[in-house]
């Protein structure tokens, strides 16, 4: 009866692994990855033209005071720099002439990539916070030593 069953069980497992067939592809899936993929470059492609144009400049929009993912990808690619550097000063940009309460906007896009740097692992005693309200333009400026 013993071998009755092992050789029940033995010829189910050679029948399992006969059935070498490739499932089928899910189409859904499939487009997801691809649109991931292509959402993907798209980023990058974003962040390599901030990097180009000035590496040390993390652009916001006019009105945001956020972070967003082309920002959060051009800081965690100066990240390696920023936590061999001695200090960092972050400066916030917002022309007050475009926006009512520029001071307060260009301190919360400071803190708001203070926080971001800070959540990486980059000691927040090694950091300090400046304002520009002066300057026609709306981002955050690095300067490290």
């Amino acid at each position: 009866m013993k071998q009755f069953l092992l050789a029940c069980l033995f010829s189910s497992l050679l029948a399992g692994c006969a059935n070498t067939s490739p499932k089928p592809v899910d189409p859904v899936a499939a487009a997801a990855a691809q649109k991931m993929a292509a959402d993907r470059a798209a980023l990058e492609k974003k962040i390599d033209a901030n990097m180009a144009i000035d590496p040390n400049f993390i652009p916001f929009d006019k009105m945001s005071p956020k972070l967003d993912p082309v920002g959060q990808g051009q800081l965690l690619r100066l990240l390696p720099q920023l936590k061999a550097s001695k200090s960092v000063v972050i400066r916030g940009h917002c022309y007050r002439g475009d926006v009512g309460n520029a001071k307060a906007a260009a301190q919360a896009r400071a803190i708001e990539v203070k926080d971001f740097l800070v959540g990486t692992g980059l000691l927040e005693s090694r950091i300090s916070i400046r304002f520009d309200t002066e300057r026609k333009t709306h981002g955050v400026q690095l300067i490290f030593k």
